[in-house]
C-alpha cells in the first residue's frame, strides 16, 4: 500500500512535531468547509461506535508537580472512557508507552493507527499538551486542534471540538492541519490531535493539572455531538453522579 511505501520518509520528520514549534505554528483557518459533506452524508451508523484514544507518549515533558505529559493525557483518556461509556460509545485506549524509546515512537504510533483499524474504530483521538521551542519556552499559550485534510468528517468533528472546548481563552482555540504528523497520516478513520494547552506556560499547565476530568467530559461530549450530527443518534444523559460535572 502507498502508506507503507512512504512510511520511512514520513517517520523521520514527524516524531517530534507534537509538543514542538511545528505543533503550534501550522495554524489553519478558523472554520472548516463541511457544507458539501453535510449535503452528501449518510445516516447509517456502524454496528458499534468505537473511539480509539491515543494519549501522548511524551514521558519526558515535565509539569510543575513532576508528573509528565503522558501522565496527564492518560488521565484524560481514562476519564473519557467512563464518559463515553455513559454515552453508549465504546473505547480502546492505547497501551502505555513509558518504556518505548523516542526513536521508536513513529513505529509505535503507526501501530496504534493499525490497532484502531483492526478494531473497526469509528474515530481516532490523539490527546496531547503543547510546548514552545526551548528558546521561547513559556511564551505561548492556547489550544490547537489538528484534523485530517483528506477526510471531511475530520473537519466536521474538529469544528465541533473547537466550538465546545473549555480552554479559558476562546480566541486562543485554533484549528490546524499538518498531514506529516503520524497520527494524521496513518489513521484510516476521522482523526484529531488535540493539543489541550501549553504545559510550559504556567497558567496552562495549572489549568490542565486541575481540569483533567472536565477536559475529558468536554471532549467526550463533542464526540457524542459528532455522533448525533453525523448519524442522528441522540446524546444520552450522564446518569453516574460521580461523573456529573460541567462539561461545557
Amino acid at each position: 500500500m502507498l502508506k507503507r511505501m512512504i512510511s520511512l520518509l514520513l517517520t523521520a520528520g514527524m516524531l517530534f512535531c507534537m509538543g514542538s514549534a511545528q505543533a503550534f505554528a501550522a495554524e489553519a483557518p478558523q472554520t472548516v468547509g463541511s457544507e458539501a459533506f453535510m449535503k452528501s452524508r449518510t445516516r447509517v451508523e456502524q454496528p458499534a461506535f468505537r473511539v480509539y484514544l491515543s494519549p501522548s507518549p511524551q514521558y519526558y515533558n515535565l509539569y510543575p508537580d513532576g508528573k509528565t505529559e503522558e501522565d496527564y493525557m492518560r488521565q484524560i483518556a481514562n476519564w473519557m472512557a467512563q464518559y463515553l461509556h455513559e454515552y453508549g460509545i465504546e473505547t480502546i485506549i492505547a497501551p502505555s508507552s513509558a518504556q518505548v524509546p523516542a526513536s521508536e515512537w513513529g513505529t509505535m504510533l503507526q501501530a496504534r493507527a493499525e490497532q484502531a483499524a483492526q478494531n473497526n474504530c469509528t474515530l481516532y483521538l490523539s490527546i496531547h499538551s503543547n510546548a514552545a521551542p526551548e528558546a521561547l519556552s513559556g511564551q505561548y499559550n492556547g489550544c490547537f486542534i489538528y484534523y485530517q485534510t483528506n477526510l471531511p468528517m475530520s473537519g466536521l468533528w474538529a469544528q465541533i471540538v473547537k466550538d465546545n472546548f473549555i480552554y479559558p481563552e476562546k480566541d486562543k482555540i485554533k484549528l490546524a492541519n499538518n498531514q506529516t504528523l503520524t497520527e494524521m497520516a496513518y489513521p484510516e478513520m476521522p482523526a484529531l490531535l488535540v493539543q489541550t494547552a501549553f504545559h510550559d506556560y504556567p497558567r496552562d499547565a495549572d489549568w490542565i493539572m486541575h481540569n483533567t476530568q472536565r477536559i475529558a467530559a468536554n471532549l467526550s461530549y463533542s464526540i457524542a455531538q459528532y455522533r448525533k450530527e453525523y448519524y442522528g443518534v441522540p446524546i444520552q444523559e450522564i446518569t453516574n453522579p460521580y461523573l456529573a460535572i460541567p462539561f461545557l
